[in-house]
């Protein structure tokens, strides 16, 4: 596809039943997902994933595609920026801020200075994942030396 070279064209449909079809998705899931996305969008708040409003858009335009984002098939690999809320010791928190015990992230994967997708620049996590993986490693030793 002319404006996205780097990632190849699996095919486009006209219908989601015929993208289903095509990719091996089971009857009804890719449809049922994004009713249910869909619905959210109407609503102004996504419930399963928080989206933020701004970015919560329905999804219901055709034609559909679908873009091979494999590792070997694309000139990128994607990422996400902006996970899960962490303290700084990388402890993931609940949406009520305690603590889920045992469970860290840090990186590209926790909630992080570039969470609003914009001034990323490649290999900012690279210092940010080194001094947060520190300190949640070290966390998590002294957790399991206490246990």
């Amino acid at each position: 596809h002319p404006k996205m070279p780097l990632v190849p064209l699996i095919d486009g449909w006209e219908t989601v039943v015929e993208m289903e079809a095509a990719l091996g998705i089971p009857p009804g899931n890719l449809a049922a997902t994004l009713d249910r996305y869909n619905a959210y969008a109407a609503r102004g708040a996504d419930p399963a994933f928080h989206k933020q409003p701004d970015f919560l858009a329905a999804q219901d335009n055709w034609p559909w595609g679908a873009f091979a984002m494999s590792l070997g098939k694309a000139m990128y690999a994607g990422f996400t920026l902006g996970g899960l809320a962490t303290s700084v010791d990388g402890q993931v928190l609940r949406d009520d801020g305690a603590v889920v015990a045992g469970l860290y992230a840090v990186g590209a994967c926790a909630s992080n200075i570039a969470q609003d997708g914009k001034g990323y620049a490649s290999g900012t996590q690279l210092g940010e994942g080194s001094f947060f993986g520190r300190r949640a490693g070290a966390h998590a030793a002294a957790r399991a030396q206490g246990m």
